[in-house]
């Protein structure tokens, strides 16, 4: 009512079941399903443009379902099931979305046809088939009179014979002749004019008619009596080939039944496994997301591992590191030798003085000497 083939000529036309069901390619019905969405929402004034097929449904989900909210439409679902393009979500979507759409019928107008009005006819009258005769042949006689503009039988023979003589003797070619008759001949046509007396002929041809009917009826009628007795007799051979046939087939009807049980129980089996299908699907379209996130991770760490810069630069820092570990160890052996040779000194200050006795004079200056060499 719509005419939504109008707008969607790109797309093939919908089932009645299209969005109850999953289809073979989800993309494709979850992009029918969003166009239909923006163009009612375009029809009841709301501005959302549809996402195109290579865009995010996550996305377009989210947006779609706010504005579904906005407008008042059921949303006692998730949004994300309205990704799968499918389903009891979907369909309630589309059916609130219609119902707002208002759809105006009218009453069908027909053209006036112009009736012919007929001439009333005394049905009490009575009319002899004499007195019509006479009337009949009396309008003929005006009409001759008419026609020949009431001269006496002589004359109009007289005229008839001038008329024919002078079309004879006429020098006329016969292509010239012909193509005036073609010419002529629409206008010869003779316009009937509606004659009041007009009842009565029918009337005449309405009796012999009558007796034309009452004289074939009898005959009619017993042909119509031999082809009853035909079909009837054709029908009860038509029975009995019938429950002649339903005897010889017991069997196999009750086979076609039990085939027609097992057929429903395919079907049923059918939808279920649909249903397992469609939970598969997506299953399987989330790991194939994720292996496409792994796969991704696997050319970076690949990537990384052909890259020899690292390896450069560790065995440069390994040659650093080498450097530096024999720059300490030439200082740890400087500062080893000078603290050894530090203690040999305290050691030899020691016992000089423990050599040296209590009560004499310090020697200062070579204290002072000592310290100075230390430092």
């Amino acid at each position: 009512m719509l005419d939504y083939e109008d707008h969607f000529k790109s797309f093939r036309p919908l089932t009645h079941t299209y969005f109850a069901m999953a289809s073979a390619n989800p993309n494709e019905q979850f992009y029918y399903f969003t166009s239909l969405v923006s163009w009612l929402l375009s029809l009841l004034g709301q501005s959302w443009k549809a996402p195109s097929q290579l865009d995010d449904p996550n996305s377009a989900v989210a947006s779609m379902y706010a504005m579904l909210q906005q407008i008042g439409a059921p949303t006692n679902f998730g949004a994300m099931k309205l990704k799968n393009g499918c389903g009891e979500a979907v369909c309630s979507v589309l059916k609130h979305l219609l119902d707002l759409i208002p759809i105006e019928f009218h009453l069908p107008v027909y053209a006036e046809e112009n009736a012919y009005e007929e001439a009333a006819v005394d049905e009490d009258a009575e009319v002899e088939a004499e007195e019509m005769a006479d009337e009949v042949g009396a309008a003929d006689v005006e009409e001759d009179e008419m026609y020949y503009h009431g001269g006496d039988a002589a004359g109009q023979v007289g005229e008839r014979d001038k008329l024919t003589d002078s079309i004879l003797d006429a020098s006329v070619a016969p292509e010239a002749w012909r193509l005036e008759l073609e010419r002529v001949t629409p206008q010869l046509k003779m316009q009937v004019l509606s004659d009041p007396k007009e009842w009565r002929n029918r009337l005449v041809n309405t009796k012999s008619h009558h007796a034309k009917v009452a004289e074939l009826t009898p005959e009619t009628h017993a042909t119509v009596e031999r082809l009853a007795d035909d079909l009837e007799r054709t029908l009860a051979a038509v029975r009995k080939a019938e429950q002649k046939l339903s005897q010889q087939l017991q069997g196999e009807v009750a086979e076609f039944s039990e085939k027609q049980e097992e057929m429903q129980a395919k079907q049923e089996e059918y939808a279920q496994n649909s249903e397992q299908i469609n939970a598969l699907t997506n299953e399987l379209a989330a790991v194939s997301d994720d292996l496409e996130t792994v796969k991704a991770r696997m050319e970076e760490r690949g990537n990384s591992m052909t890259d020899t810069s690292p390896l450069i630069k560790i065995k440069s820092a390994l040659t650093q590191l080498r450097s530096e570990a024999k720059q300490m160890e030439i200082r740890i052996g400087i500062v080893n030798h000078t603290l050894v040779a530090k203690k040999l000194k305290s050691d030899s200050a020691t016992r000089a003085e423990a050599s040296i006795p209590k009560n004499k004079h310090i020697d200062h200056e070579t204290y002072m000497d000592d310290d100075l060499e230390d430092y």
